[in-house]
């Protein structure tokens, strides 16, 4: 093992007396929508926040580095892995518990599935979210949005675990969220949300379902893998419509493509890797930056 993972020795002798299920050598290429990405060495999975708090604590105070990981629909990863543990939302699934407009999601929970359930019951805020792959905890940390829906106006409360290994009830406010960030947050794990739905015929809920689905599957690469937006929409204009108007569609770095459908994704073709996509976004982030004298910030997280 090189000095440089000497991180993971420690992680292993925290993680030894830990009922946290460990995942070791976990290809992060499978578990991210962009197929990007080399082996994490230890992936945590815990199935509650109660044991996996002590296990914060500990590697916080050991200094064990440590990120969180959704359902990867927003993430490139290196292609050497994660210099760091894992800590994954995925086993946090219980199923929604809903009361009157409340509804309560563990963070593992995917959010198509939780559109389903809403409509289901008559309840309306999160039809723009039916398309987007990612989980609940995912979508809390990114705000994540499409048009003009955006995920933290629906959440009134988190369950959190800061670094330091406290778990946190957190009241949503005015600076909770903020355009694809959720300051409020801070560098805290999420562990499930409460959201706030308004009552609605499920009939018309699930009908404007069907229009932002139809929408998404007309203007964007739905079929491919894909990041989802690679950069944040500007003050001056849409990212995607920069991009084209820049000509950039259809331009490769070996297996990544800047897609035809909607210039703001990346495409992985079949084997593209962490510097292919990393070098075609400098690429277009360059020639945007040349042609129009904006310089477009990236959406995407990146773990080296």
């Amino acid at each position: 093992m090189t000095a440089a993972k000497h991180w993971v020795t420690e992680a292993d002798a925290i993680l030894r007396e830990s009922p946290v299920r460990v995942l070791r050598d976990v290809p992060l290429r499978t578990r991210t929508s962009l197929g990007v990405g080399g082996e994490a060495p230890l992936l945590l999975a815990p199935a509650r926040p109660e044991e996996l708090a002590p296990v914060m604590e500990r590697l916080f105070q050991t200094g064990v580095p440590f990120d969180f990981l959704g359902a990867g629909s927003n993430l490139l990863v290196a292609d050497e892995g994660p210099s760091f543990v894992v800590i994954s939302s995925e086993s946090l699934q219980e199923e929604p518990r809903i009361e009157g407009g409340k509804v309560l999601a563990g963070a593992g929970y995917p959010v198509p599935r939780l559109v389903k359930r809403a409509a289901a019951a008559g309840l309306s805020g999160i039809e723009f979210a039916e398309g987007i792959p990612g989980s609940v905890g995912g979508c809390v940390r990114m705000n994540a949005g499409w048009h003009e829906g955006m995920f933290g106006n629906a959440v009134a409360s988190l369950t959190a675990i800061t670094r330091q290994g406290c778990i946190e009830e957190l009241a949503a406010g005015a600076g909770t969220f903020a355009y694809r960030r959720s300051p409020g947050v801070g560098d805290r794990f999420i562990a499930a949300a409460t959201l706030r739905l308004l009552p609605d015929d499920p009939a018309r809920v699930r009908e404007r379902m069907r229009a932002y689905h139809d929408h998404r599957v007309s203007t964007q690469p739905t079929g491919a893998k894909n990041a989802g937006c690679i950069f944040k929409n500007p003050e001056e204009g849409h990212a995607g419509r920069l991009i084209d108007q820049s000509g950039l569609k259809g331009t490769a770095v070996g297996r990544a493509v800047v897609s035809d459908v909607h210039a703001n994704f990346i495409v992985n073709r079949g084997g593209a890797t962490f510097r292919d996509v990393l070098l075609l976004i400098d690429r277009v982030r360059d020639e945007v930056s040349k042609k129009t004298g904006i310089t477009l910030e990236t959406e995407v997280i990146v773990w080296r």
